[in-house]
């Protein structure tokens, strides 16, 4: 009697591990490539085994095409956060559409392939925008639902942490950006939400497991 508790024990435990192997979650960085910080930040993914998906500045890429070669050759994937980071919402149409191009050809020419994504500065687009960008451009545009605000003072590397290993969600997308205090915080995150059943992946994958 029990074995057989033991074993039914057992089963719940491998049942709520596989259960937890499922949970896939997408790192997003927008703002780079920035010399230093953009590798630290890749040298904690490679050491985890996680990928994530970068949303250059075209400015930014131009400046520092290795950073993006060191991360398309590391696995990630390169998306695009425009070229000057403007309101798009703000803007021509055919302003937009030059912002975004000039990026994807930057991308494209390190990766071979179209670039899909985009993360419209500030979060800002418009319903209208968004259509008017996928019907010309064929661009899908990607917020977020995890953000620990990385960006302001007061979120240093151990809230940042906390943030991450507290709020990460099945299914989530966290916005973040390059900087080095991410970096360390990632360090400390990364190995907690693996012990918890998290996979890494691309925006790309996280939108194929999804289909």
């Amino acid at each position: 009697m029990k074995f057989l508790k033991f074993l039914f024990i057992l089963s719940l435990t491998c049942v709520s591990l596989l259960a937890q192997g499922t949970k896939k979650i997408a790192l997003t960085f927008d703002d780079g490539p920035k010399a230093k910080i953009t590798e630290e930040i890749l040298e904690v993914l490679k050491e985890n085994d996680a990928k994530a998906t970068f949303f250059i500045l075209g400015s930014n890429g131009k400046r520092y095409p290795k950073i993006l070669e060191k991360i398309h050759e590391d696995g990630h994937q390169l998306a695009n956060h425009s070229y000057n980071h403007p309101n798009l919402r703000k803007i021509p149409l055919a302003e937009v559409k030059k912002e975004l191009e000039s990026t994807n050809k930057i991308i494209t020419d390190v990766t071979g392939e179209k670039v899909v994504y985009f993360r419209p500065p500030y979060g800002s687009l418009g319903q209208v925008r968004k259509e008017e960008v996928k019907k010309q451009l064929g661009m899908e545009s990607v917020m977020w639902n995890i953000c620990p605000k990385d960006w302001e003072k007061k979120s240093d590397t151990d809230y940042i942490a906390k943030f991450l290993i507290e709020n990460s969600k099945d299914n989530g997308i966290v916005l973040l950006h390059d900087h080095s205090k991410t970096a360390k915080a990632l360090k400390i995150a990364i190995p907690q939400l693996k012990s918890q059943g998290f996979e890494f992946v691309t925006v790309e994958e996280l939108n194929k497991s999804k289909k």
